[in-house]
């Protein structure tokens, strides 16, 4: 139906500007990323709701490479939000705080942890998404695109700090120098993530 593909849309659009935000606390405050959590966790429940069919098709059909890959990368970035989601509000201390749970550093870690999971998770689960890249004459300029969007995106997820906060290292976010650079190197880290995916599984796999 149209009114639930613009839904899909929609929720998509909304979900990847307010994941983008909740790497912004120092500017946007606790109190707001808190509220920005819970909106984009009911912004979660409507996305799997609107494509509930893909869950009942994980029981039905053969798996090939391609299938196994996405369906796992799925899995696994539901996990991550829902472990941020139960962490964030372990931790919280504006609207959770009612309940009293002075989440430990340990939730603290937890939650970081989880949060940069899903976003890179989020980066693959868009490179799956990607159309395949039609053969194109001019090979030199798309392999030049695609070697800066490589360097620009390792680079983002060294400057930010990634790989110590997949791996359970690190317990608090440096702040990038302003909002608008902190967003735009989230978005190059996830970036990086969406062209692996996309280069090194779904063209291949594709072929």
């Amino acid at each position: 139906m149209r009114w639930k593909r613009t839904g899909r849309i929609f929720a998509d659009a909304l979900m990847s500007v307010l994941l983008l935000l909740m790497f912004a606390v120092p500017w946007t405050g606790v109190l707001r990323h808190e509220r920005m959590g819970i909106a984009l966790f009911i912004l979660l429940l409507l996305h799997n709701t609107l494509n509930v069919r893909w869950y009942v098709s994980l029981f039905c059909g053969p798996y090939n490479a391609r299938r196994l890959i996405w369906a796992t990368v799925n899995l696994l970035l539901l996990s991550a939000f829902v472990l941020t989601a139960v962490s964030g509000v372990m931790i919280s201390q504006h609207v959770f705080g009612f309940l009293d749970l002075n989440g430990s550093l340990l939730w603290r870690k937890i939650h970081l942890c989880a949060a940069y999971w899903g976003l890179v998770l989020t980066g693959a689960h868009v490179g799956f998404h990607l159309p395949p890249v039609r053969p194109a004459k001019r090979v030199f300029l798309r392999r030049a695109c695609c070697a800066v969007w490589f360097a620009g995106g390792l680079y983002a997820c060294f400057t930010i700090g990634l790989w110590k906060k997949l791996f359970f290292l690190a317990t608090f976010s440096s702040p990038a120098p302003s909002a608008a650079a902190g967003i735009l190197l989230h978005i190059a880290s996830a970036g990086f993530f969406t062209l692996l995916i996309h280069v090194f599984f779904v063209k291949r796999l594709h072929k």
